[in-house]
């Protein structure tokens, strides 16, 4: 929990006051769409979390990265979300993505990369429903898996959320014809991250070296350190197929 939020206190619960909080500033901040979820308390952990990180993505991303910002679509309307869902099944679809859709359908052509992902642009909900079906019919088994959901994609390279049960939320790059590695510790992460890396001066820019993208590696691990540390999946680190977990559909042979 953000700890600006302070502690249980006998003015009402941590939830209570957690989503009086939260209704209060995604209302001012013109969210009412994400906000309209809290009142009728049908948002996880991680969508609570991604409600927080908009919140902060509208305030802080237009002066650090106005391009960025500015290729950021505006809401998925409900039928997109609901063709969404049923696409995904038997997966379901994360509150955290149902939270930034809600938002933002992704981001428009060109818009660039998404910083902290480096897999290409966020997809919108129509895209990832497509990405999902050509994959489950073309996918092989040992590349592709079920429990991913597509949410960057250029070419070859994309980033899927993880949504079986005991990892639900974890960023995989799934670029081919590369192994999967965890990319980030949850969605949320992924997206919040990039106000981080805004203010530190670590966004990518068209000059960028070796060195710098180092240094933003490391920092992302920094800032990660806590959410990784309670994760099953080590960060960067490669997948073999004969490694996935039956959630997965593996083990798998090439």
């Amino acid at each position: 929990m953000s700890k600006h939020l302070g502690s249980r206190s006998t003015i009402g619960t941590r939830d209570d006051r957690l989503r009086r909080w939260c209704l209060s500033a995604c209302l001012q901040e013109g969210l009412s769409r994400v906000a309209g979820l809290w009142v009728n308390g049908h948002v996880d952990d991680r969508g609570r979390h991604m409600t927080e990180v908009l919140r902060r993505l509208r305030v802080d991303l237009p002066h650090l990265a106005p391009a960025l910002w500015d290729s950021l679509r505006g809401p998925a309307d409900s039928d997109v979300r609901e063709t969404l869902r049923a696409a995904l099944k038997p997966m379901p679809l994360p509150d955290e993505l149902d939270v930034f859709l809600r938002a933002h359908d992704g981001q428009t052509r060109g818009g660039g990369w998404w910083p902290t992902m480096d897999s290409g642009p966020l997809l919108s909900g129509q895209q990832i429903s497509e990405q999902v079906a050509w994959f489950r019919m073309h996918g092989e088994a040992w590349q592709w898996s079920t429990a991913w959901i597509p949410i960057a994609h250029e070419q070859w390279y994309q980033a899927v959320i993880d949504a079986a049960p005991e990892r639900s939320g974890t960023v995989i790059d799934a670029s081919l014809p590369d192994l999967p590695r965890a990319m980030a510790p949850s969605f949320a992460h992924a997206v919040d991250a990039v106000v981080d890396l805004g203010r530190a001066g670590l966004l990518p820019t068209a000059d960028d070296g070796r060195t710098k993208r180092l240094e933003r590696e490391a920092f992302l691990d920094d800032l990660w350190r806590e959410p990784w540390s309670a994760s099953s999946l080590r960060q960067r680190a490669e997948i073999h197929p004969d490694s996935w977990p039956p959630s997965w559909g593996g083990p798998n042979t090439i």
